[in-house]
């Protein structure tokens, strides 16, 4: 099936979906079946809550004390399912838990999710990867097309306003150097934390 749990450097990550609005052109799923101690994280079909619950139990988590929501697909994509999981590993193991997303949650659901996921993770690191909307689209080349880019620049000004951490990202090398140094402006401007990946 794909491994729905794997772990990379000291974290666990679970891997939940290959589902994404986007199909970034640096992508990692494009050259490589597998991250961390991953078997592959291509899923033959998405695990059930159960099934990622199971995963959990069954591992030795002592090394870490935060789980991330990130693998070969966007964990928004299956946003109500990430939000029982979330409950589960704040309230039933007592980790923190981190949102690794493209941002475009929103517009996945087709309503305003940032409330509700405010409720559910402690901290939140969310791809940027560009200095504007038509660098987003060529970069990302997310099928909701124009209005993507003030989608995600939108959710990261809630996401501030409304979790303790929030995390904007970009993929080194991809962009031109005066679009990597104007998205940590950008990054500066919104009062959040940058990184280079």
């Amino acid at each position: 099936m794909g491994s729905i749990l794997y772990r990379y450097g000291s974290r666990y990550y679970i891997n939940m979906t290959n589902r994404c609005p986007c199909r970034c052109i640096f992508c990692v799923r494009d050259s490589t079946p597998t991250l961390g101690d991953a078997d592959s994280l291509w899923l033959d079909r998405e695990p059930t809550v159960d099934e990622i619950k199971d995963a959990l139990l069954n591992t030795d988590l002592s090394c870490t004390d935060e789980i991330v929501f990130c693998g070969y697909g966007e964990p928004t994509e299956r946003f109500d399912d990430l939000l029982v999981i979330a409950d589960f590993i704040r309230n039933v193991l007592h980790k923190r838990v981190r949102l690794d997303t493209n941002g475009l949650g929103s517009l996945i659901n087709g309503r305003d999710i940032v409330p509700e996921l405010a409720k559910a993770v402690d901290s939140v690191s969310i791809s940027l990867n560009a200095k504007d909307e038509d660098e987003y689209l060529e970069v990302t080349r997310s099928r909701f097309g124009p209005g993507s880019y003030d989608a995600l620049i939108r959710f990261i000004k809630e996401c501030r306003e409304s979790i303790g951490s929030v995390t904007v990202s970009i993929v080194g090398g991809y962009i031109s150097q005066a679009s990597e140094e104007e998205c940590a402006r950008i990054a500066d401007s919104l009062n959040v934390a940058f990184r280079i990946r």
